[in-house]
């Protein structure tokens, strides 16, 4: 029955309120929508825009906001001796960001005069060649890069195995991932008294990593790339030849790098989470023994108590709801003992077992269960059905919107459990999505748009699965207050 009788909503009071109703609405619904479309941006971003935190990216629609996140792939910072005409602020990315009308002003003198005169295009272009032939010919040990961390893995892995990197390198690691190139970025190139190190095959690596970004540079017809020689701007027509090589490049292949680096973020999460490991096959398996165990026990359980007549049915009950006063945090050294002392350790029942019985499933259940018609079960027992049969014929089809959101809710629950996953389950063969998530925002902390990459590919099996069964599950939420 509605709030409002029919003759009631034509009235100006009935008209004010329905709006409010719906204002309220609307605005529950954009607290939900906002952060997720905040987190796909975040997604989308790098180290330029990440820390805007906007619903959409401005990149995809602003002209010269894509120019200078362009620049932030070859420039750790800003790289005032090649633009020394830009504002005096400018420094790291994130202040050039929050900058919009210096960005709009910077762009119209760097990009603008290209853009729209063919002369200046060509003379940029001419220049833009120039440096590209140039870049062939630097020593590769007096060069810098503004390396992608994302480009690290697949580079060496493509170059070495792990058990002969493990054997040759000075430092070990558990996977490609870990590879770091932190310390080779910041060799003090300048310093008088330094020389390129013998016989360290991470720097030879290194070195090889740097001399990939260029022949990729020449493979794709590029103009400019990661790798820059020390010094950087030796003069002002060095100056200007970058800056005609940067220009060049967004004009002929800008559209094509923006979405090359906002996808590189998805790319690195689809190596991370679904090329190590068995992480997909043990999350499936869990949730499917998860749901199928939780929807046996516990109508069973709630059947029971129901059905026949024990004594101490609501002693029970407290128990069972007893159980749900106590936080995950306080039972996990107790279960963890258990599943150890029970020899569990490292297999999916330690997964599975601890969380089959629901103190709230078993209680809501058992008050449907009750709320049913005696007569129904005279009637089967007059036609000779078994318990068995008049359990899984007559009530169960009768509680399937309830059921339904009971295996949402252990779908989630075994969906999104990285605590006790990691807890019982030390090996990383046992790992689940959840579990190399958490890993992946620990590793890549530095990196703050690829975790972010990472959440919108691990939310999707949720939001998927809670939109194909959205009827049922409001059904299941209705029905028991109905009862």
């Amino acid at each position: 029955m509605g709030v409002l009788l029919a003759s009631e909503r034509r009235t100006a009071k009935g008209r004010v309120f329905l709006a409010f109703v719906y204002a309220v609405l609307v605005l529950g619904g954009l607290t939900m929508v906002l952060p997720f479309m905040i987190m796909i941006a975040s997604s989308l971003s790098g180290p330029y825009d990440y820390n805007r935190h906007s619903p959409v990216l401005r990149a995809l629609w602003n002209r010269d906001d894509r120019f200078v996140r362009s620049l932030s792939t070859y420039f750790q910072r800003f790289p005032r001796d090649v633009y020394p005409d830009a504002p005096e602020g400018w420094s790291g990315w994130q202040t050039v960001a929050r900058d919009a009308e210096g960005v709009a002003a910077f762009a119209a003198k760097h990009l603008q005069p290209a853009w729209t005169n063919l002369a200046v295009r060509a003379e940029w272009k001419r220049r833009a060649e120039t440096f590209r032939a140039r870049a062939l010919a630097w020593d590769i040990d007096r060069t810098t890069c503004s390396y992608d961390a994302r480009d690290v893995a697949p580079f060496v892995e493509s170059r070495i195995s792990l058990d002969e990197l493990n054997r040759t390198w000075p430092v070990r690691h558990r996977s490609f991932f870990d590879i770091s190139f932190t310390a080779e970025s910041k060799i003090p190139l300048g310093h008088a008294s330094w020389k390129p190190p013998k016989d360290d095959p991470k720097y030879a690596m290194w070195c090889a990593f740097k001399d990939s970004y260029r022949r990729r540079m020449v493979s794709d017809g590029d103009y400019i790339c990661r790798t820059l020689p020390f010094p950087l701007a030796a003069g002002a027509d060095d100056a200007a030849d970058i800056r005609a090589a940067i220009a060049t490049q967004f004009i002929e292949h800008g559209d094509r790098d923006f979405w090359r680096s906002a996808f590189a973020n998805y790319r690195l999460v689809a190596d991370y989470l679904f090329v190590r490991g068995r992480a997909f096959a043990n999350t499936l398996i869990l949730v499917l023994l998860t749901v199928l165990a939780h929807l046996t026990v516990n109508p069973l359980a709630a059947y029971a108590l129901s059905r026949f007549k024990m004594r101490g049915t609501e002693q029970i009950l407290l128990f069972l709801l007893a159980t749900m006063a106590f936080p995950a945090a306080v039972t996990a050294i107790p279960g963890f003992l258990l599943v150890r002392d029970l020899g569990l350790l490292n297999t999916f029942a330690a997964l599975v077992l601890p969380t089959v019985a629901s103190g709230m499933s078993i209680f809501i259940l058992k008050g449907f269960f009750d709320a049913l018609p005696r007569e129904l079960y005279e009637a089967a027992a007059i036609d000779g059905a078994s318990e068995w049969t008049v359990f899984r014929r007559i009530t169960l089809p009768m509680t399937t919107p309830i059921l339904a959101v009971n295996a949402l809710n252990s779908f989630l629950a075994a969906y999104n459990s990285w605590e006790w996953a990691f807890l019982v389950c030390q090996k990383e063969s046992h790992w689940t999505l959840a579990v190399w998530m958490y890993q992946m925002s620990q590793q890549f902390a530095g990196q703050p748009w690829c975790v972010m990459a990472g959440f919108v590919i691990v939310s999707i099996p949720t939001a998927a699965v809670f939109l194909a069964c959205q009827k049922v599950i409001l059904r299941g939420i209705v029905l028991p207050s109905m009862k």
